[in-house]
């Protein structure tokens, strides 16, 4: 019991402080700068930054759970860091979505709540983020989240860390599956906007761990919508 209360305790500190130095990285280094003013390999590690501040205390309760079972197994060592590995390795390659969006308009969408059709597209994904919120996707999604024991059972042990790998892939796949709809809010509000992540960290954190985390995503997803429309009417009128 005592080997087991040391590995929860392990694991929730270490994805802890490493969500703690992110976030120090996030308040000390982003400020105002410019999605325009990243270099590619600077965009991956503040997009690789953004991704540990605000998804590791989320993901903390699942990680424990895994890294419990695998201690019990005796494979901890490996296998705790392969899932981890997984699980971002998934939100980095999400990362070069709106990275190639970013390249491929030669840095318009930067500055595009400047003007009112930026504005109209701002509104637009808040109400599309919204709505998700009420689709079965993002249902099953957050329901996988949520479930750290369906995690565990659904992994093969005995592949080692290999399949350490492909269990945070899986989750971190069903994690953005969750959360992408949000995050892309995010990405047109402002990537590096702290009050922003700050927001989505305490939803995400809540939605999949809290008792009514269910419930509160879709009073996030009405508000996300009815703010859409909000600002749609705004910058029409």
């Amino acid at each position: 019991m005592i080997a087991v209360n040391r590995v929860n305790l392990w694991t929730a500190g270490i994805l802890l402080a490493l969500a703690a130095a992110a976030w120090y990285l996030a308040a000390a280094s982003f400020g105002p700068m410019a999605m325009m003013e990243l270099s590619i390999p600077i965009y991956m590690a503040t997009w690789l930054t953004m991704m540990v501040a605000m998804m590791f205390p989320a993901v903390a309760p699942v990680v424990v759970t895994f890294a419990r079972v695998a201690h019990a197994r005796h494979e901890a060592s490996l296998t705790v860091p392969a899932f981890v590995a997984g699980y971002l390795g998934v939100w980095t390659a999400a990362g070069l979505i709106p990275l190639a969006l970013y390249l491929s308009s030669r840095g318009m969408v930067a500055g595009m709540s400047a003007s009112p059709p930026g504005a109209v597209a701002i509104g637009a994904v808040l109400f599309v983020a919204g709505i998700y919120q009420f689709t079965p996707w993002k249902a099953t999604c957050l329901r996988a989240c949520r479930s750290a024991i369906g995690l565990v059972m659904n992994h093969d042990f005995r592949t080692g860390a290999p399949g350490a790998f492909r269990a945070g892939a899986s989750h971190g796949a069903y994690c953005l599956g969750c959360c992408w709809a949000l995050m892309a809010v995010l990405i047109v509000v402002g990537l590096m906007s702290l009050p922003v992540m700050a927001a989505l960290t305490v939803l995400f954190v809540a939605e999949k761990n809290w008792r009514y985390g269910a419930g509160l995503s879709r009073v996030a997803g009405a508000t996300a919508a009815v703010g859409g429309l909000a600002v749609v009417a705004s910058a029409l009128i």
